[in-house]
């Protein structure tokens, strides 16, 4: 399947998982809160639980800094990829705090972050989307 249709499904599968929590309203691109990176993560055969692990010690050093982590969802059917993370809008003065905090940890920061992150995914395709929105909101935002 190609990467395009690998993002449309995760989508659509983003989509179908969020529709209990649609907005009846309108939601401006300009709101941020409504701006999120969603990520598809395909990983490396029998490196799972590695990833899990690591991914795991990151989430504590959100916790630490008192930022959201990813929200994780599992394909449990369907597509080739494993994983569908939600992160909020990328945050500088955020990253800085969370890259001090995983360096006394001993984590690796940086590209060494990247790095060690390719050690389990075999790929990995990041998008930034706004939402949730039902086809009403988006109809509403038209001119």
């Amino acid at each position: 399947m190609t990467l395009i249709k690998t993002i449309k499904q995760a989508l659509l599968t983003m989509l179908l998982l969020t529709s209990s929590f649609i907005s009846t309203q309108a939601v401006a691109v300009a709101d941020q809160s409504a701006i999120y990176t969603i990520t598809v993560w395909k990983i490396h055969p029998g490196k799972h639980v590695e990833f899990i692990k690591y991914m795991t010690e990151w989430e504590e050093v959100f916790k630490e800094i008192n930022e959201p982590p990813m929200k994780w969802y599992r394909k449990i059917s369907g597509d080739s990829y494993d994983f569908v993370s939600i992160s909020p809008p990328f945050n500088y003065e955020a990253e800085k705090a969370m890259e001090a905090a995983g360096k006394k940890r001993g984590l690796p920061i940086g590209y060494n972050y990247t790095l060690k992150l390719n050690e389990f995914a075999d790929s990995y395709t990041s998008t930034i989307v706004e939402g949730p929105q039902s086809m009403a909101d988006l109809l509403a935002q038209i001119e």
